[in-house]
């Protein structure tokens, strides 16, 4: 870790028993290196935005009266982003877990979006209400589709609305 010492300095402070004064520095800290490294451009938009996020993470967990669960999952949201930042900053050659993840998340979501309208609704309510696990849910649409068409043809997986507002009135109150 030659060049992110102060990212590492950042580590080190969370994991101490004062960690609030870093939390509130976690964001900025990890933006100024990027910045200053170089890498802050070439930053996938998912690291941007993490980044920017955890400056938000690291005052709301120390606010006066946090939640003791909301200050732990804030505290290991802010140590893995910032141990990918390091390892981000530190140009490893290997994809870090959280990179494998918004690739992941990319595609379910390039997927998703390829779904028709009515498909979608029904993937994210299934997502939403039910529990199901977003890429598992989004794959089961596709095979449903796909099993669709193969049964009784194109016709069978035709859903384009006609008015282009199909379940939704004026209202966009969803119609049973």
């Amino acid at each position: 870790m030659t060049e992110s010492t102060q990212l590492q300095e950042l580590l080190h402070e969370l994991w101490s028993g004062d960690w609030q004064p870093a939390a509130v520095r976690a964001g900025e800290v990890m933006h100024e290196e990027m910045v200053r490294l170089g890498v802050w451009k070439t930053a996938v938009p998912a690291d941007r935005a993490a980044v920017r996020w955890a400056t938000v993470t690291g005052h709301t967990i120390t606010e006066q009266k946090p939640d003791p669960e909301r200050i732990k999952k804030g505290l290991l949201s802010l140590t893995d982003l910032l141990k990918h930042v390091i390892r981000v900053c530190d140009r490893a050659p290997y994809p870090t877990p959280r990179t494998v993840q918004v690739r992941q998340v990319a595609e379910t979501f390039r997927r998703l979006a390829a779904l028709p309208e009515g498909w979608r609704d029904e993937v994210l309510r299934r997502v939403v209400m039910d529990g199901q696990d977003m890429a598992h849910a989004v794959a089961e649409a596709q095979m449903s589709r796909n099993r669709l068409r193969s049964w009784y043809g194109p016709e069978a997986v035709d859903d384009a609305p006609d008015t282009g507002t199909a379940g939704h009135n004026a209202n966009d109150e969803v119609q049973a």
